[in-house]
């Protein structure tokens, strides 16, 4: 797209329709940066937005199909999160985990041991998650997370 700078992760798997992009504004003059983590559907760039403040902004998909990256991708999406948590950051993408109730902050009825994990985990590290309307018929899979609860400082240049 013109005028935007194009970061992207391709699915390493061979699949139709895999991998994740992120377009930024091109005055924003955004860097691509590598998280440590080994999650393996993510890119992630940075962006300096005032006097020494960089913003981390990520993309993810964590695939409900454990054939296609192993069971481990649960701890691998938290392993993520635990590295971001302490810089100012915004992650988006599908995380799939539809049995969370997002207006209470609990698991529902039926939630696997993983998608309790992982709200601890956003709990814990005092991440907030911004969506609240459904993404899907029936749940909020899509997610903004980001250690701003407020979101008031996030976009302040």
């Amino acid at each position: 797209m013109e005028g935007y700078d194009l970061f992207r992760c391709d699915r390493p798997v061979k699949m139709r329709g895999a991998g994740v992009l992120l377009y930024v504004k091109m005055e924003l003059q955004a860097v691509k940066v590598e998280v440590i983590g080994d999650f393996p559907e993510q890119v992630w760039c940075k962006i300096h937005v005032g006097s020494g403040y960089n913003l981390l902004i990520g993309v993810c998909y964590r695939t409900p199909t454990e054939q296609v990256f192993g069971k481990d991708n649960h701890s691998k999406i938290r392993d993520i999160l635990l590295e971001v948590s302490n810089k100012n950051f915004i992650l988006m993408g599908d995380f799939n985990y539809g049995n969370i109730d997002w207006s209470i902050g609990a698991c529902e009825t039926g939630a696997t041991e993983e998608c309790r994990l992982f709200l601890e985990c956003l709990q814990d590290e005092f991440i907030t998650q911004h969506v609240t309307s459904r993404t899907t018929e029936r749940s909020i899979l899509d997610l903004v997370l980001t250690n701003e609860p407020e979101n008031t400082n996030i976009f302040k240049t």
